[in-house]
């Protein structure tokens, strides 16, 4: 990766090309859960606190590695958006889409009392070298609490690697944006039971 990263720059050294930066989003459109517990929204209000991310993964350059050890960055490929504002974006817009509660909300304004509060850590975003093979990588932990009494009612990890089968950034970039997808279906479908169960409907005891 690096010594082909160095060829292309002195080649276009030699030419007299200036590399232009290249930006980045990820970006799918949200669909409605299949085989809801409950097709109507469920009466609660939930607030999406920020996820925090790890220092690492929080800044422009967009991340690749080759070992589990070291972390290298690209100069001209990076996110258009900090990567934590993009991803906690992704993650209300998804939310708000699939119609899962009566309010989803970021911040407390005066109004009523959120029912729940779903946070979480983005634990890494990364592209992940191997030899020749490719790979798109994103992990990140969610966590529900019940505010009426601070009480956890829903944790869950989750940690994927997909395989791009074109080694470029915008390939990676695509694979993640399809992990992310992957990720949030599993939360609205944890969040379907749990808001069932504690709404008293028919779901999972």
């Amino acid at each position: 990766m690096f010594l082909t990263l160095l060829i292309a720059a002195l080649v276009m050294a030699g030419c007299g090309i200036v590399p232009v930066k290249k930006y980045y989003l990820l970006n799918y459109i949200p669909m409605a859960l299949q085989n809801r517990l409950n097709e109507t929204p469920y009466p609660s209000i939930i607030r999406l606190k920020d996820l925090s991310i790890e220092e690492a993964y929080a800044r422009p350059q967009i991340v690749y590695r080759q070992n589990a050890y070291q972390l290298q960055f690209y100069f001209y490929q990076v996110w258009a958006v900090k990567p934590a504002r993009m991803i906690n974006d992704l993650i209300f817009k998804h939310l708000v889409a699939v119609d899962i509660a009566r309010g989803i909300v970021r911040r407390y304004d005066g109004g009523e009392k959120p029912d729940f509060e779903l946070s979480g850590t983005i634990e890494a975003i990364d592209e992940y070298d191997s030899d020749q093979v490719w790979f798109a990588h994103m992990a990140l932990r969610f966590q529900l609490t019940r505010t009426s009494d601070g009480q956890t009612v829903y944790s869950r990890r989750f940690d994927k690697r997909k395989r791009v089968f074109k080694n470029d950034p915008q390939s990676v970039v695509k694979e993640m944006s399809s992990i992310m997808e992957f990720i949030m279906n599993q939360v609205v479908g944890d969040l379907d039971q749990v808001l069932d169960s504690a709404n008293g409907q028919r779901g999972v005891q």
